[in-house]
């Protein structure tokens, strides 16, 4: 494991200089498309890591992951079946298209629209408290402290979020989401819940867990069901990985979930985690250094659950 992921890196700095960063949060504009590190926890828990394993960036879509499982253990099941599909989507992840086929209903809990919506079910149960509970879940499942809220890209965000304020009117307009909901607080609680720092350990051990059924071998501990974990599994497999999904099966072949901040989470059946940084993305909005890594290591392990 440690030469394949020595190998693995080493490939991926052959491509630094071809993804492009996140323009349109302007803050995440500032990163360094340099910056390239891979961390793993193998199925026995043992660890390897290369690169800049300590940079801290924002965890961006990668956070939808952690609001699914928190709805999947909070709001009961048929209150989210009727706010939240389970479908994958071949449409860019803020599509308002995504919405208008659905009916005001997202196709899944992994775009935009979809995290929006389970961040409204989570505040109608924890209100103002949302984004706490949110935090807490993150640093949890990390077993990091340290992960805190990074004000500035927060504050970038929520001024360029024209797209997802139209997401979540569409979908209180359909009737999918209450009127009563303020719109406003729902909004900064999935902001935040984007914009707090993280570095590639911490979500190869969030993968961990999620790769081991929700339990935390490390610690040894049950952070949550053998059922929520298949199921967020099977959604990340769908959905994960943008309107890149099907490509991504075939290339590597792992449930994984993707951010505009430059990390990639994968969490495999068999126990496996990897996770890969650079925020240098493809045209699809997901690492592009960090899926030449990923498919290298796939290839070399046969790794695919396919």
């Amino acid at each position: 494991m440690k030469e394949i992921l020595e190998r693995a890196y080493e490939e991926g700095l052959k491509y630094t200089d071809q993804g492009q960063v996140a323009t349109y949060i302007p803050q995440l504009a500032k990163e360094d498309g340099s910056k390239v590190a891979i961390a793993a926890y193998d199925v026995d828990g043992s660890y390897f890591e290369k690169g800049e394993v300590d940079k801290r960036f924002s965890i961006q879509s990668v956070s939808k992951v952690i609001t699914y499982i928190l709805c999947l253990e909070e709001i009961p099941a048929g209150k989210i079946q009727k706010a939240i599909g389970v479908k994958p989507t071949a449409l860019p992840f803020n599509s308002v298209l995504d919405l208008e086929l659905g009916d005001g209903k997202p196709r899944n809990p992994l775009v935009n629209a979809g995290a929006i919506a389970a961040t409204a079910l989570l505040y109608e149960k924890f209100g103002e408290d949302t984004f706490d509970v949110v935090l807490n879940k993150i640093r949890d499942l990390a077993d990091d402290e340290d992960i805190v809220l990074d004000k500035s890209i927060y504050e970038s965000e929520r001024s360029s979020a024209f797209t997802n304020f139209a997401l979540f009117n569409l979908m209180v307009s359909r009737g999918n989401l209450s009127a009563d909901i303020p719109i406003q607080k729902v909004a900064d609680a999935y902001f935040k819940a984007c914009s707090v720092l993280v570095n590639v350990k911490d979500l190869a051990r969030i993968g961990y867990v999620i790769a081991n059924d929700g339990f935390d071998k490390i610690s040894n501990e049950e952070k949550f069901s053998k059922d929520i974990a298949r199921r967020v599994r099977t959604v990340m497999a769908m959905a994960g990985m943008y309107d890149y999904c099907g490509e991504f099966a075939q290339l590597i072949g792992l449930p994984a979930k993707s951010g505009v901040g430059g990390g990639i989470m994968t969490a495999s059946k068999t126990g496996l985690a990897i996770a890969t940084y650079c925020p240098g993305l493809d045209s699809y909005g997901n690492s592009l250094v960090g899926i030449k890594m990923l498919e290298y290591m796939a290839k070399e392990m046969d790794l695919s659950i396919y």
